[in-house]
């Protein structure tokens, strides 16, 4: 009974949504048998596209190895599981569950990666471990690491969307994570490489929370500890409000991380810093400002005008500061000659000033500009940095200091690893495409030629002709024949045509004479007039079947990967990039469908309930529960867009 408990939870957990309601089942889906999507698409690593001084690896573990187009089974994220959760899944196997703690004391607390690592428990229940979990469901993709010593990864998910995560390593000991909430960004900051990327999709709560599980694994293993995690990887946190705010109490909980020591980063979305008000838990805010006027902001920021503009966000934060009584750090990326100078910064002071926020309540953090492809900016100069600093402490009493720029040399800064592995998937995938339209002409070419040539119209040619050799021309004659000629007759007549032969090139198109010597068997072959163009017909025909047949129709990356692909890939949640919604028709299908996907989910609840009562489903209802992730992803994505 408990092994068929434990099946059937497998079956229901699909989302994230779920993932709070189910019992045994902190499940991921495994990369251990899926590629990124296809072998043409396999990524050289960028080295040549970063300093020579970071190293680039790819790392390979049994919880990552490579991913492949097929849809992945469903295994036990030991990352991410809840003790209590692991611990009834150990009970169905008829295991004892002070196992759990083990297995996970091993998983955080000594980093292990491979099973046999963990010589406390049984080889019978490592094996069953290797069988039904694994540790992680991230696909390490790429790894640099900076002169620094920040390390920066480009992780790729199930669905193959990719992620970035950093860990900036400081002098005084404290370990910092910068975590991705959203596989790209719909904010679309211009000077930002994930803004310029597009909204694809939300992570997880574990997608969210294995970033910091693995770092904070792979530092015990050093005997050292993560102290800090800010939230400004790519995407917009509080677009993912629940699924953040959930990640973050794990890392309060679960991985021992202070509060106070999670930063949470926005450009500013108003309705959701007026709900982090009321949360429990006292993290920390940092607020993208970077202009202090509402034109400049918007076309620096469009989310600005989205949100309400200055006037709305300043308001929120007062409320924030007088309700937790926490400080709030203003974030300014500061560009060259554009929003670096005293005159930008006694703007900025007196912003603040204007709406009543508390001088030693603020902070601003001076980020210098990492220079994108996307965006003509260059960071500040040094000097204008630090008159800006001064201008906000000597006239307005605000404290500001400059960030303390990491891994720059491997390009560290959000999404720019991830737009360079896109790069290079491109660049592979249009050399592919060049070779195979190449391909294409020449096959497409010679089989025009045929068909050309099959089709020309008959003709009666008055002198029958021969493609002639460079090197000699042939011409016998019976033995016989030739005694019985005039010899000198014979020689004059043969000399000259072997003259004229000598002089012909490549290609020469001459006459030529039957030799009364050749004698014919009989006049059948030739009794049909028409015979030899015919002939010709069908020699081309054939010519032309046997052209097709080697040379077939190519098919481009994307034909082949649609081939190749599973029934059950065609049902892969919605991926992607997907765009904002501009105009009222696109809100009233966006809310048609919203209404379509709700009705859905509860018609999927309704089934579950059934499966906890031990009702069988038919196949179509089995197949609508098993669509869950799928629709959830969608409507969280068509939610955010209505936002």
């Amino acid at each position: 009974m408990r092994m068929s408990k434990a099946l059937s939870s497998l079956i229901l957990v699909s989302s994230s949504r779920a993932a709070r309601a189910f019992t045994v089942n902190r499940l991921c889906r495994t990369t251990a048998s899926f590629t990124a999507s296809a072998s043409s698409s396999a990524i050289t690593r960028p080295s040549s596209a970063l300093n020579d001084a970071p190293t680039i690896t790819s790392a390979t573990s049994a919880s990552t190895s490579t991913p492949s187009k097929l849809q992945p089974p469903l295994k036990i994220n030991l990352l991410t599981i809840h003790q209590p959760e692991l611990e009834e899944v150990l009970s169905s196997w008829n295991q004892p569950k002070y196992r759990a703690k083990q297995i996970l004391s091993w998983v955080h607390a000594k980093g292990a990666t491979h099973f046999d690592e963990m010589n406390n428990i049984p080889k019978a229940l490592r094996s069953l471990l290797e069988t039904h979990a694994t540790i992680g469901s991230l696909h390490l993709d790429v790894e640099v690491v900076s002169k620094d010593g920040t390390r920066k990864r480009a992780y790729k998910l199930w669905d193959g969307q990719l992620i970035e995560s950093v860990l900036m390593p400081y002098e005084d000991g404290r370990q910092t994570a910068c975590i991705s909430s959203q596989a790209g960004c719909a904010m679309g900051c211009v000077f930002c490489a994930t803004g310029q990327m597009g909204f694809a999709r939300q992570l997880t709560p574990d997608e969210i929370f294995e970033q910091v599980a693995r770092f904070s694994a792979e530092l015990s293993k050093d005997n050292k500890r993560l102290s800090n995690v800010v939230m400004m990887g790519m995407g917009e946190p509080l677009a993912n409000y629940r699924n953040v705010m959930e990640a973050i109490r794990r890392m309060n909980s679960d991985l021992g991380i202070g509060a106070r020591k999670i930063t949470v980063s926005t450009v500013g979305v108003v309705p959701n810093i007026r709900k982090l008000i009321t949360e429990d838990i006292q993290i920390r805010l940092a607020v993208s400002l970077h202009c202090s006027s509402d034109e400049e902001r918007t076309q620096l920021l469009p989310a600005n005008k989205r949100y309400g503009g200055l006037d709305e966000l300043m308001l929120a934060i007062r409320e924030y500061i007088d309700t937790t009584k926490r400080r709030v750090t203003f974030e300014w990326a500061l560009i060259e000659n554009e929003n670096d100078t005293p005159e930008v910064a006694r703007q900025l002071g007196q912003l603040l000033k204007r709406f009543g926020i508390r001088k030693d309540m603020t902070h601003v953090n001076l980020i210098p500009l990492n220079p994108t492809g996307g965006f003509e900016g260059s960071p500040s100069g040094r000097g204008n940095v630090h008159e800006f600093v001064d201008v906000l402490s000597r006239e307005f009493g605000i404290t500001a200091t400059p960030r303390v720029r990491r891994g720059i040399d491997i390009n560290a800064g959000c999404g720019q690893l991830t737009a360079a592995v896109k790069k290079k998937e491109d660049n592979l995938l249009a050399e592919e495409g060049s070779q195979q339209k190449e391909t294409m002409e020449e096959s497409r070419r010679a089989v025009d030629e045929l068909k050309s040539f099959a089709q020309a119209p008959e003709t009666t040619m008055s002198m029958a002709g021969v493609w002639e050799d460079e090197d000699e021309v042939d011409v016998e004659v019976e033995v016989e024949e030739i005694k019985s000629q005039d010899q000198s007759s014979l020689e004059t007549r043969y000399s000259d045509h072997i003259r004229k032969s000598n002089s012909l090139v490549q290609g020469s198109i001459v006459d030529f004479e039957l030799h009364n010597a050749v004698v014919f068997d009989g006049d059948d072959d030739f009794e049909d007039e028409n015979y030899e163009n015919d002939l010709d017909k069908q020699e081309a025909a054939r010519l032309l079947s046997l052209v097709k047949l080697s040379f077939p129709e190519p098919t481009t990356s994307s034909q082949s990967a649609t081939a190749n692909t599973s029934e059950d890939e065609m049902e892969s949640p919605l991926v992607g990039p997907t765009t904002t919604i501009m105009d009222d028709e696109s809100v009233r299908k966006a809310k048609k469908r919203r209404k379509k996907l709700l009705k859905n989910m509860k018609a999927i609840n309704n089934l579950k309930i059934m499966i906890s009562k031990g009702k069988e489903l038919n196949e179509d209802q089995m197949e609508k529960v098993g669509r869950e992730n799928e629709w959830l992803l969608e409507l969280e994505s068509v939610e955010h867009n209505l936002q």
